[in-house]
């Protein structure tokens, strides 16, 4: 296996925080650009009373610098807490992000997911498996391409869904909700508190699917950049891979926000063989100053 130590960033917060990374049996380096969809707190904690911002950005290089999610592409919201869960209707494109708020009236943990409006697209199969490689889906394209699933068609149609999620805490205490789903058909769901989390520690980090962890499933982990460094270079992601429980374990090399992502491909419920659906995912965390 070979050894992997990310950069190290200088990005820090207000109050110390833990945050999510995964070793695993394979691991590998790569730059690349993407059109990811992420969103991430204004800040990982807020004060009692305060009102929580959230911003939605894509792009995926630059991570978290990006641009802005149209207001219109989003189809679902929501701010779930230990007891309910709320939807998010307060939003508004605020220069280079799409900026969301919501005001929680009691302190704890709350766990934010936004879900785009789903795509239909019609691809060759070569074209299905660029489109999982380039989102996140390294090692999903491979497994479809060793079973070779699309064997015999000339197109596949895949429908399209992006899904993003983050946790900010609402005062010191309270209920946690990190280890929800928030519904989406592929979810990250750490095993332990992000936020009592800092470099040098690791966290484990299930990856579920359609409801199912997801063995031998591909995801992969990118350090923010620092701000100054962000218009001339380009995240690296580190890829990791779930063992058989879907669990993976990620080494805490770096403080500051850190952007996983994955995709996953499943056929299409009640459709033909040509008929697949491609989820897209991200989960931003942050990670504390060492201990």
């Amino acid at each position: 296996m070979m050894s992997i130590v990310p950069r190290k960033s200088t990005l820090r917060f207000t109050r110390r925080l833990g945050g999510v990374t995964i070793f695993c049996a394979l691991a590998s380096a790569t730059v690349a650009s993407a059109h990811d969809f992420w969103i991430i707190p204004q800040a990982f904690w807020f004060a009692p009373n305060a009102t929580m911002v959230v911003y939605g950005r894509q792009g995926g290089g630059q991570f978290p610098s990006g641009t802005a999610v149209p207001v219109e592409r989003v189809v679902d919201a929501r701010i779930i807490g230990a007891t309910a869960t709320t939807t998010i209707t307060d939003m508004v494109i605020e220069g280079t992000s799409l900026r969301l708020q919501h005001k929680p009236t009691t302190p704890g943990q709350y766990l934010i997911v936004v879900g785009l409006a789903p795509r239909v697209n019609r691809q060759t199969p070569a074209g299905v498996l660029r489109f999982l490689r380039a989102e996140g889906g390294v090692a999903e394209a491979d497994r479809l391409e060793r079973q070779q699933t699309f064997a015999g068609l000339d197109s596949v149609i895949f429908t399209a869904a992006s899904y993003a999620a983050t946790l900010a805490q609402v005062g010191s205490d309270g209920p946690r909700t990190f280890g929800q789903t928030g519904g989406l058909r592929l979810a990250f769901v750490p095993l332990s508190d992000p936020d009592h989390l800092h470099v040098g520690d690791t966290l484990q980090v299930k990856l579920v699917g359609n409801g199912q962890p997801l063995m031998g499933h591909g995801l992969e982990v990118a350090a923010g950049l620092d701000s100054a460094a962000a218009p001339n270079a380009s995240v690296t992601r580190v890829t990791y891979v779930t063992d058989q429980n879907g669990v993976a374990h990620v080494p805490l090399y770096a403080a500051g926000p850190v952007l996983m992502r994955s995709a996953f491909a499943s056929p299409k419920v009640g459709g033909a063989k040509t008929e697949w659906d491609v989820s897209r995912t991200t989960y931003v965390f942050a990670v504390g100053d060492r201990h």
